[in-house]
């Protein structure tokens, strides 16, 4: 389960890497340089559109005041760290254009822990040399027990993945021991990297590795952590795996010590996770998670995966229906687009997770969604509001009381037959 990213690299010579973040020219997800003497430009043409509007009696506005507000719209405090990006992101980009970019991790044995394999070629082509375990453990899907005995969590989660996601049980029980496993070694390291985002796919994950590095014996020598929600230059950012070789070795640079306080809110939060009820979370957001802000707005999302109260569906299912009220029939591959990159405030969710979904909308007693099934892959699928779709967005009937409902968000077991499903409301 653990690889070298170095060892990764040397390969790359007889076989050209598979990267995340190849995207057309034009589309928003796609990282655009910033230099300098653009950014000068920009605070000129605002100062410029400030002043030509102001009365006569009032004061002209400064260009400071103009630089500090491009600043502020790329999510820097000030105009300093603006410059101080740019700086780094060009000695990044210098760096790549060596055909062996010097190696930033090595001074010391690193492990990089990421939710998924997608940045794993991408820092082996920035020059990395440590070692990297992919944990993507997806516990925004399915149960999430309480039992505090491994291997029984462990085939509780392959249970659930192989039901539907991936369908060879042994396969995904065996996946899922290596991650774990090899998780156990994180000790044997001078310093572990833990490379997140903002979304709850990626924070429940970190929750639990929190929770896991709490434990003394369990941490390396030095623990870092990024979670971060934007990049300066990217319009549409739903996570780091869409970023160039040179973004990563950039977000090196801002890495900082994981805290004791940061320790205690993972333990917290996935204790909330697992929890049978949604009260834990819902104190744990209210708190704000101060020492994780991106920690709170996540496990809010998670729980609005439970049914609404308004029509017994939960967000991602009614900005589903929503979609194809708004734009009509289309295909799932076309949806899925429209749900990530334009309705869905947090993305956390893949393709095969969201054909899933698609699914279950249409497999009801009283379906929400029609579907023809024609072509051979889902994404090729034609899905259709139906009747009962339309009346789900206004409120007039309850996804739970039409077609009941067996589901489990975390560690709350949705089940209608026994009268047990907790409603979020907006």
């Amino acid at each position: 389960m653990i690889l070298n990213l170095a060892a990764l690299r040397a390969g790359f010579t007889s076989t050209p890497p598979l990267l995340s973040y190849r995207f057309d020219k034009g589309d928003p997800r796609r990282l655009q340089a910033l230099t300098l003497e653009q950014q000068k430009e920009r605070a000129k043409a605002r100062l410029q559109e400030w002043n030509s509007s102001v009365e006569s009696e009032q004061p002209l506005r400064e260009f400071d005041e103009a630089q500090q507000v491009i600043a502020n719209e790329y999510g820097f405090d000030d105009w300093e760290q603006l410059t101080s990006h740019i700086g780094k992101s060009e000695i990044a980009s210098k760096a790549m254009q060596a055909a062996n970019p010097d190696a930033l991790d090595g001074n010391e044995r690193v492990l990089h822990i990421r939710c998924g394999t997608d940045i794993q070629n991408t820092l082996a082509v920035a020059g990395f040399n440590g070692d990297y375990l992919p944990f993507y453990d997806p516990y925004v899907h399915g149960p999430v027990p309480q039992t505090d005995l491994l291997d029984e969590f462990i085939q509780v989660r392959a249970n659930y993945i192989s039901s539907g996601i991936h369908p060879d049980y042994e396969l995904v029980l065996n996946d899922l021991r290596q991650q774990y496993s090899s998780l156990e070694l994180s000790h044997n390291y001078d310093a572990v990297y833990l490379w997140f985002e903002h979304d709850s796919f990626d924070q429940l994950i970190l929750a639990r590795l929190l929770d896991f590095f709490s434990e003394v014996s369990r941490r390396p020598a030095s623990l870092k952590l990024i979670s971060v929600d934007h990049y300066p230059g990217v319009e549409i950012f739903n996570g780091i795996g869409q970023l160039p070789p040179q973004a990563l070795r950039v977000l090196w640079t801002e890495f900082s010590d994981v805290t004791p306080e940061q320790l205690v809110l993972g333990k917290r939060a996935w204790a909330a996770v697992r929890s049978s009820c949604p009260d834990a979370l819902r104190v744990l957001i209210a708190s704000g998670t101060t020492p994780l802000p991106t920690m709170a707005i996540a496990l809010d999302r998670h729980l609005r995966q439970l049914p609404s109260k308004h029509n017994g569906l939960n967000l991602s299912e009614n900005l589903t229906l929503r979609i194809l009220d708004e734009k009509g029939s289309m295909n799932a591959a076309c949806l899925f687009g429209w749900y990530t990159n334009h309705y869905e405030p947090l993305t956390f969710m893949g393709d095969t997770g969201y054909w899933q979904l698609l699914e279950e909308l249409a497999n009801g007693d009283r379906p929400a969604v029609t579907m023809d099934r024609e072509g051979e892959q889902p994404n090729q699928w034609q899905v259709t509001l139906s009747d009962t779709g339309r009346q789900l967005l206004a409120d007039e009937v309850d996804w739970v009381e039409l077609n009941g409902i067996d589901r489990w968000v975390g560690g709350i077991h949705l089940d209608s037959q026994k009268g047990q499903v907790p409603r979020w409301s907006e």
